[in-house]
């Protein structure tokens, strides 16, 4: 069960809504919620600008980006005191037993000065979950997403807008481990949804002679479902056709159809160097905002 949340704050207004998620979800699990805000350190970026700047003008580079980092601080943590004060969540920096009444969703605040994508894939490793944000409109920095992804080996929760917790759950589905570890992160959040369809998208639905020659497991989409259901989960399977649209497209716009609220699919099924330069469902779900959250594992 997710009992240890990660929370990863920028500064922006946007931070709001991630922390409203956040203890939105952590309610179902009386999960304890951990922020951290990444101070970023300027000194990190010094080799990026060489010998060829002035002192004087590298002075002045690095004390306004100290300013700024301080700002973006101090606007992460009055959000955070907002959130916690309105939500009426209790602080906590390490669990309580039940006779202590620690049996409930508590949240702790931590700031760390250096590289923000280093510090949250080291603190990542030792989380339930990892939570992000992307606002409406924008996308994803992709080095946030990859270093719980792969440096940790941890699960990463992609949001938009407040959220609730998600009933309509979408799983994108192609047999693959990382797939088979989404699915497995992905569990408390699907047991509890009301609907959960299981998708396959054309391509990946090959036969198994075919996927035998080819080297590939057949996704099954209905040995998933009947392993779901030893869960009490009673998942739909569905084949979608790609119709000319590339799979993420394919997985975004029938998500939206079905009105998810959240989905589950494996991170970078091919290689990362192909997915870089080919494009792939990750990078499409990663750099195009979805109407619903984004569970990613790898």
């Amino acid at each position: 069960m997710i009992r240890h949340i990660l929370v990863g704050t920028s500064g922006l207004a946007s931070d709001a809504d991630l922390l409203t998620t956040a203890f939105n979800l952590a309610r179902p699990f009386l999960a304890h919620v951990d922020v951290l805000h990444v101070r970023r350190d300027p000194a990190q970026d010094l080799p990026l600008y060489g010998e060829s700047i002035p002192p004087d003008m590298l002075d002045a580079i690095i004390r306004e980006a100290e300013l700024n980092a301080r700002e973006a601080s101090a606007v992460a943590r009055r959000m955070f005191d907002q959130a916690v004060t309105a939500a009426a969540i209790p602080m906590a920096n390490v669990p309580g037993g039940p006779d202590e009444g620690q049996e409930r969703v508590t949240a702790s605040w931590r700031e760390i000065a250096g590289v923000p994508v280093r510090v949250l894939a080291a603190e990542a490793r030792f989380a339930d979950l990892t939570l992000l944000t992307r606002p409406t409109g924008t996308p994803v920095d992709l080095n946030m997403i990859e270093g719980p992804l792969f440096e940790a080996g941890r699960p990463v929760l992609l949001t938009g807008n407040d959220m609730a917790h998600p009933d309509r759950v979408v799983i994108a589905w192609d047999g693959s481990p990382p797939a088979v570890r989404a699915v497995a992160s992905a569990r408390d959040f699907i047991v509890r949804a009301v609907e959960v369809n299981i998708l396959v998208v054309e391509d990946e639905a090959v036969g198994a002679v075919a996927a035998a020659v080819s080297g590939r497991l057949h996704p099954r989409p209905d040995r998933l479902a009947a392993h779901l259901a030893w869960h009490g989960v009673l998942a739909e399977t569905r084949l979608v056709s790609r119709q000319g649209r590339t799979v993420g497209e394919t997985l975004a716009e029938t998500a939206t159809d079905l009105n998810a609220g959240l989905l589950v699919m494996g991170g970078y099924g091919h290689s990362r160097f192909r997915e870089i330069v080919l494009g792939g469902a990750t990078r499409h779900m990663l750099t195009i905002p979805t109407g619903c959250a984004v569970l990613l594992a790898h």
